[in-house]
């Protein structure tokens, strides 16, 4: 079976807020097809590009965020568009609106109008503030949505030893706020095609990428709200209400280990013996340490920390860290991204997978499956489509346009 989606057909408009959640759907099997303007979607110009090459066609962005779909181009805000427009909307499961808000409510086709087409369509709209409150107008970016959300203020180097910072916070990778949204519209999603299963009704969800953010800090939120503590942000770590001990440091290679305590049942011990074995436990096996109650605190913490660090100063980075998980102590080894292609668990897991592009006559290492369903497989292609690479196909033999309305459309600079 291809994919737990298999039989949902998906129409996305979407650009940068919504293409993550379509590469999703289509991940999971779904039919996705991609409808841009006229000369493509405005996020073909995003880079970088294909050996350097700015070309709509060649933008590695929107070949990794479109992985997996159709597409065909389609001015929906002509008359001759919108009626398409409406005869796909009567035929899909799923339409992902991440266009300016109002833009389909200006061509007549509001939730009401959507669903009197087809009452069993599930409409996903994600904007940047959501269609109500007083920011429903504000424009926004990933970077600002990370700001407001708050997931700058988590990411970063640790503060002075008062607290206070001398480096600014530090953004998440790129996308990161569209990725969080697109995640959870990609889950509604799910529920509501489920939630379909029983009522036969479709519904309309509204998914406001500041929202979605903003209930993503980890534990920043709770600990304000419930007990007005601050949390840290902290080098190569998660942010906590305690400066802890630093967790990164070099290794024998000139490269770099997280390292950390061992918090399971006889975790303690299991590490001091690992370290014993390397000749490099310092006191740790002094009779004081023995106790619980002599291993807390932060002056222990960063002792611990120190002695850790000497050892893995004496090895290189993958081989203690091989070592080290054999017994179950969480190190591991801060890689760069393309050493992870070759790793053996991420290919067992399909985290990476060839793609062909035939119009190039060659094929790339894509990351694939974020998750891997029991009975079936994730989506193994194909390549993000071509401008317009499907018009015919949707047009002429789904819609049964004849081959010279779809060059008149085409000559009209409707698709």
């Amino acid at each position: 079976m291809d994919g737990f989606l298999f039989d949902v057909k998906v129409l996305e408009l979407a650009d940068e807020k919504g293409e993550f959640c379509g590469k999703l759907l289509a991940g999971a099997g779904a039919d996705v097809l991609k409808i841009e303007p006229p000369g493509g979607q405005a996020t073909r110009e995003i880079g970088p590009f294909y050996h350097d090459q700015a070309d709509p066609e060649r933008s590695l962005y929107f070949w990794h965020y479109n992985f997996g779909k159709r597409g065909i181009t389609l001015d929906i805000e002509s008359p001759p568009g919108t009626d398409l427009l409406k005869r796909l909307v009567a035929e899909a499961d799923v339409l992902i609106d991440a266009q300016p808000l109002g833009t389909l409510e200006k061509l007549g086709l509001d939730w009401n109008a959507l669903h009197a087409l087809n009452p069993r369509l599930i409409y996903v709209v994600l904007s940047p503030f959501g269609p109500s409150g007083p920011w429903r107008d504000y424009k926004a970016n990933d970077l600002v949505h990370l700001a407001l959300g708050g997931q700058m203020m988590c990411c970063g180097y640790s503060p002075t030893d008062d607290g206070s910072y001398d480096t600014p916070p530090i953004a998440p990778q790129m996308w990161h706020a569209y990725h969080i949204a697109g995640n959870q519209a990609f889950i509604a999603t799910v529920g509501a095609l489920i939630g379909r299963e029983m009522t036969e009704v479709g519904e309309m969800i509204e998914l406001p990428i500041h929202q979605a953010v903003s209930v993503c800090t980890e534990i920043d939120v709770p600990h304000w709200i419930y007990g007005q503590t601050r949390c840290y942000r902290q080098t190569g770590r998660h942010a906590q209400p305690a400066i802890g001990p630093e967790v990164q440091f070099p290794t024998k290679d000139g490269r770099y280990s997280i390292i950390l305590p061992n918090p399971f049942p006889g975790g303690y011990e299991t590490l001091v013996g690992f370290l014993e074995g390397k000749d490099k436990a310092g006191d740790l096996n002094e009779e004081k340490y023995k106790e619980p109650k002599n291993r807390r605190g932060r002056a222990f913490t960063e002792h611990f920390a120190d002695i850790q660090a000497a050892c893995v100063a004496d090895f290189d980075m993958e081989e203690i860290w091989h070592e080290a998980q054999e017994l179950g102590i969480p190190w591991s080894p801060i890689r760069l991204p393309e050493e992870n292609l070759e790793d053996v668990q991420w290919q067992t897991r399909a985290t990476f997978s060839q793609v062909e592009h035939p119009e190039l006559g060659e094929s790339y290492a894509y990351t694939g499956a974020p998750l891997l369903p029991n009975e079936c497989a994730w989506r193994q292609g194909p390549r993000a489509p071509l401008i317009g690479e499907h018009n015919r196909e949707v047009f002429c033999e789904q819609l049964e346009l004849s081959a010279e309305e779809v060059a008149d459309l085409q000559n009209k600079g409707i698709v």
